[in-house]
């Protein structure tokens, strides 16, 4: 019996992939003449801090450094959150009501640190839907290894086999997966499914989809 979630943030929650996609086409590259080709960007996605210092000059290059391009993607990002507002994946406030009323406990579980994460939990009033939460820069590995979402579980004293993760990428499934998690698939810019070596426990085309599935 599934009594636990986890939940991904970027790309699951929110539509912050694609903002994150637009800063880096519309935005650092032109300002630093870098490319950006979409196979790299796609790899990047739930990623942690680390890994994505490490792999960065792999995937596009030195013309700028991954700390600038960061510090550049969050300028960018904060001028259209600040305008348009943190976009909101369908189906979440719904999921979550749910869940919280059918007495599971919760977790956010996200390569994104913790500032920014919290930020963006306050501007859609979601902070208090979560019992535990774990950020990028707590964690050592990132996805695809499964150590952020096996410390979340410890967080709300859960287990893995009784524990639902929402993922949307090809890495945070591996994860969940290599966890032992039950794992649920919401894709975002891509399928990540024709990637993967296993099939998710679950594919939904939007999060409130989960509520017949979970809260029976």
């Amino acid at each position: 019996m599934i009594d636990t979630a986890i939940f991904d943030m970027d790309g699951l929650m929110f539509d912050t992939e694609r903002l994150y996609m637009r800063a880096l086409l519309e935005y650092v590259g032109p300002k630093t003449g870098t490319d950006f080709p979409m196979e790299g960007i796609l790899r990047t996605l739930g990623c942690n801090h680390q890994d994505y210092i490490r792999i960065f000059p792999e995937l596009f290059g030195t013309r700028v450094t991954p700390e600038r391009c960061t510090e550049l993607v969050t300028e960018w990002m904060q001028r259209e959150i600040k305008a348009h507002g943190v976009p909101v994946k369908p189906g979440l406030y719904a999921l979550l009501d749910a869940l919280k009323a059918n007495g599971f406990r919760i977790a956010l579980a996200t390569g994104t640190a913790r500032p920014i994460a919290e930020r963006y939990l306050d501007m859609t009033h979601t902070r208090a839907c979560f019992d535990a939460a774990v950020f990028g820069d707590q964690v050592t590995r990132g996805k695809p290894d499964p150590e952020i979402f096996l410390t979340a579980c410890r967080l709300l004293n859960g287990r893995p086999e009784s524990t639902a993760v929402f993922e949307d990428s090809m890495n945070g499934l591996r994860a969940a997966h290599r966890g032992g998690f039950f794992s649920i698939c919401v894709p975002d810019l891509v399928d990540p499914r024709p990637n993967l070596d296993f099939l998710p426990d679950a594919t939904l085309r939007s999060l409130d989809e989960a509520i017949p599935l979970l809260c029976r």
